[in-house]
């Protein structure tokens, strides 16, 4: 009881007085990640599951629909979901492999920004707080999204003139394109695999080979690969020696990578320093804002303050792009 009682009676500026605010954020934090767990952890039936790969003509009960066709309604659910930012976000998750369908991940980023909001309205008792946390969760899952997206390109164009020499070694020994394909699928690593079986069933099904290779090219962001789709539909319509041709496009594409790591290396200087410079500031004031509150009160609640905060986000955002428009050096 002395103990709490020294707690409690501490000074607002102090140190002491943050400790059962920080208690109760990691004990609401922990809550509400056990309910996204236990959420996500939940399996959907037959139907939702089947409903991914296939139409169905029966109307789905109240209970199968989407959080986001209860709120809106089926007629603009649909909607959204034909935008091409829906579409480019379920590509971007399919890509980086992400295990969560687009409608959870959302529901995860909500969760996100309501407890961010939250959090920073508790610590710095403004609303442009709150607004800027609220603002924070979905830009950092847009970034997180797209690094991930980015890794696993990087990883198939890596994999690419290995995956290529396997074809060439498969067409000599008299495989057609389609079946030294589906002998590079049976061994090759992720993302590889996944991209190259996709190829390979849209074959099937009926889809020139060519525009199936297409849409692995456009998906993976690969100008490599894309000459592997130009040879496929050569292949097609004239002929010729192709396994000579993937030979020489396999050490092209053989070069360019080893091109792009010489690139990465130089401009690995770089590329932290906009990391550092665009995370120091933004983490310096929530740490200051949870250590001593009353220094950085002014900062959300006088306009001066406002002022300078809009310019310090404008300004932090310019220069982050800026350094990154530097350093990225198309290859």
């Amino acid at each position: 009881m002395s103990v709490l009682a020294a707690i409690s009676g501490s000074g607002s500026g102090g140190t002491s007085s943050i400790i059962p605010f920080l208690a109760v954020s990691v004990v609401c934090g922990l809550l509400i990640g056990g309910v996204v767990m236990i959420l996500l952890s939940r399996q959907g039936d037959v139907s939702r599951r089947v409903g991914g790969f296939i139409s169905t003509s029966r109307a789905r009960s109240q209970a199968t629909r989407s959080l986001v066709e209860r709120a809106l309604g089926d007629k603009q659910a649909r909607a959204i979901g034909r935008s091409p930012y829906w579409d480019k976000l379920r590509v971007e998750l399919e890509v980086a492999d992400v295990k969560l369908s687009l409608e959870r991940l959302l529901g995860v980023v909500f969760i996100g920004m309501v407890f961010a909001g939250w959090l920073l309205e508790r610590t710095t008792a403004s609303y442009i707080g709150m607004l800027l946390g609220a603002v924070a969760v979905p830009v950092a899952a847009r970034i997180g999204l797209k690094t991930a997206a980015d890794r696993q390109r990087r990883r198939f164009s890596e994999q690419l003139p290995d995956n290529l020499q396997v074809v060439a070694s498969a067409m000599r020994a008299g495989q057609t394109f389609v079946g030294s394909l589906s002998a590079v699928v049976d061994d090759a690593p992720e993302p590889s695999k996944r991209e190259l079986r996709r190829a390979i069933t849209d074959e099937a099904l009926g889809v020139p080979l060519s525009e199936a290779l297409g849409q692995v090219t456009e998906r993976m962001n690969s100008t490599d690969f894309q000459q592997v789709s130009i040879v496929a539909g050569l292949q097609r319509d004239t002929g010729g020696n192709t396994a000579e041709v993937i030979d020489l496009v396999a050490d092209v594409i053989r070069d360019r990578i080893e091109l792009r790591r010489m690139v990465r290396a130089l401009t690995a200087q770089g590329r932290l320093a906009g990391v550092v410079l665009s995370g120091l500031p933004v983490g310096l004031l929530l740490i200051i804002s949870m250590i001593n509150p009353g220094y950085t009160h002014p900062l959300f609640h006088t306009t001066a303050g406002l002022v300078s905060l809009s310019i310090g986000v404008v300004l932090t955002v310019i220069g982050s792009w800026l350094i990154n428009k530097i350093v990225d050096i198309d290859v």
